[in-house]
Parts: structure tokens; C-alpha cells; sequence
């Protein structure tokens, strides 16, 4: 691959990023300088958005390029990688398949934690095709690379995880879709809300939620969710 497609890859991909940062913030997924996005480059670097900024008002130039232990190697001199990124970079390591993580606080979800409420039960069709069960991590401190011990259960076999009394981590093929699944979670969240406020959510029978498995392991198996 030239240095000119590699050039064309990463312009692509600052792009896309400024363009999810500021749909996680019109969503309400983020406010202020809160969540965090990562893609892979080519060249097994990882292309990330700055500490301290507003997710939702970056330009491609503020982003930030480290390398696999988390060291800045590209970048403004008044930037600095994400404190989370140790987060991001455990995804990369445990699963080669991902190429991009998004890391938002949807208040929904981050409220079902704080209530000890579980999205890892199947009630939604849709989102058990998907996203299958969200499984909670337990809480870790952010910014330390006990986050990445937190998820390490789920990492495997999950592409959204719940961070108890924090947030959420999703990731894929892209950064497109691993904002969509974003999205998603919180979704889901609001749905199980007013599921409780309906008076509870009644689970589908076990032999529809085992079709439903199946349906999931055969989309993803083709890369399809």
C-alpha cells in the first residue's frame, strides 16, 4: 500500500470521526468534553480524538495518532490523547476483527446501571440480532488501565458493553457502525424505561429468544450485525 492511499485512508477516517463525535453530541450521547472515539489505521497505529475537547466540535486536525502501547506519535503539540484510550487499545488487542470503538455516556443506559438494572436480559428482537445481551462491566476507575481488566470478560463475545456508573463501549467493522450501536444501547435503555413504567417487561418465550440466537449467530458469523 503507498503512502498516498495510506494518506487517503487516514483522511477518510478523521472525517468520519469529527462527523460520529458530533452525532454522539446532537444525540445527546455526549455533552462537554465527555466520550472518546478510536479507529485502527493500516499501519496498526490508532487514530484517536484529543483529552479535554468537546467531542462534538472537532476538526480533523485536533485528532491525535498513537501507537499501540498509547504513546503519542502524531498530533498538535497542545493535544493529547484520550485518558481512556488504555480502554480502546484492550479492544484492539483481544479483537483483531475491530477496527473502531466508541466510548459515549448515554443517560438511559448509564442510569440503568447506577439502578443496577441489567440490559443483558433479551427482550428486544431487533436489538438481540444486533447487539445481542449488553453485559455491565464493573466499575473501574477511568483513565487507568483497570478498565481494560473490567471488560476483559466480555470482550470476546460482546460488541457493547455497559461501564458501571460511568458509560458505554461499542465497536466494529467502523466507525460508523460502532456509533451505531451506540445508539442502539441507549435505545434500548429508554425502551426498558418505559417498559418499568408500564408496569414490566415480559420476556419472550424461550424457544423465540433460541431463534433469535440463532439469527445472530449466523448474522454475524457473515459480518452482517
Amino acid at each position: 500500500m503507498t503512502t498516498t492511499s495510506l494518506t487517503e485512508i487516514e483522511r477518510a477516517l478523521r472525517a468520519e470521526m469529527v462527523l460520529c463525535g458530533r452525532l454522539l453530541y446532537e444525540r445527546g450521547l455526549i455533552v462537554a468534553g465527555d466520550g472518546n472515539l478510536s479507529a485502527r489505521l493500516p499501519d496498526g497505529t490508532i487514530l484517536m480524538t484529543p483529552a479535554g475537547l468537546a467531542k462534538g466540535m472537532l476538526t480533523t486536525d485536533d485528532l491525535v495518532v498513537v501507537d499501540r502501547d498509547g504513546r503519542l506519535i502524531r498530533g498538535e503539540t497542545n493535544r493529547q490523547p484520550s485518558s481512556e484510550r488504555y480502554l480502546h487499545l484492550f479492544v484492539y488487542q483481544h479483537r483483531p476483527d475491530i477496527m473502531a470503538c466508541v466510548h459515549a455516556h448515554p443517560p438511559t443506559a448509564v442510569g440503568a446501571t447506577l439502578a443496577g438494572v441489567s440490559l443483558a436480559e433479551p427482550l428486544l428482537p431487533e436489538a438481540q440480532i444486533a447487539l445481542g445481551p449488553i453485559p455491565t462491566a464493573p466499575y473501574a476507575l477511568t483513565g487507568t488501565i483497570e478498565m481494560g481488566a473490567a471488560i476483559a470478560p466480555f470482550v470476546a463475545d460482546h460488541e457493547a458493553i455497559l461501564l458501571a456508573y460511568h458509560g458505554a463501549l461499542t465497536y466494529g467493522a467502523t466507525l460508523m457502525q460502532a456509533f451505531h450501536r451506540m445508539e442502539q444501547v441507549e435505545h434500548c435503555a429508554r425502551i426498558l424505561l418505559a417498559a418499568h413504567l408500564f408496569g414490566g417487561a415480559r420476556p419472550l418465550p424461550p424457544e423465540r429468544l433460541a431463534e433469535l440466537a440463532e439469527v445472530r449467530q449466523a448474522f454475524r458469523a457473515s459480518g452482517r450485525v
